[in-house]
């Protein structure tokens, strides 16, 4: 479809940023330093970042372009909004005590410390609850894991003689 399309001129763009923010549909996007078209589909044709540019890169062109996609818009200025309101603690959902960590034991294990007969672990996150771990935990890589559960007596049902 033919239709009225903003352009930017990358050679005048000095990579302010000015546009992308007076584009309320984000169809601008700051990429390497520039402003870039990132989503035509995304640009109304209104041109509320043109009088924004101090450069002058940006004009109007009529050219071959996607439709202006409304429903699109929409859905993600409700996405950027609802991510906005996630709290930074809980970046990625859940509990954050289910959020994984890794702990830097180097600095223990290089302190000298009284010789012992047994190797020193590399599981460094021991002990831990394994449900809360990911699979693709990085300490887990490579790592030879046996995991062992014992059943305490007291709470036995069997009945004693």
């Amino acid at each position: 479809m033919i239709r009225k399309i903003i352009h930017i001129d990358e050679e005048k763009c000095n990579g302010c940023g000015l546009c992308a923010e007076a584009c309320h549909e984000g169809a601008i996007e700051m990429v390497d330093g520039k402003a870039k078209l990132t989503r035509e589909d995304f640009c109304d044709g209104f041109g509320d970042c043109l009088p924004e540019c101090p450069t002058g890169a940006i004009t109007f062109e009529e050219r071959e372009a996607p439709a202006y996609n409304e429903a699109a818009v929409r859905a993600e200025k409700l996405r950027k909004e609802f991510a906005a309101e996630l709290p930074h603690d809980h970046e990625g959902g859940g509990c954050p005590g289910a959020k994984m960590a890794q702990f830097d034991r180097s600095a223990e294990e290089a302190s000298p410390a009284a010789p012992s007969a047994r190797p020193v672990s590399q599981l460094n996150q021991w002990p831990c609850q394994i449900k809360l771990l990911p699979p693709q935990a990085p300490f887990f890589e490579g790592a030879k894991l046996l995991i062992a559960a014992a059943r305490n007596s007291m709470t036995s049902t069997t009945p004693k003689n």
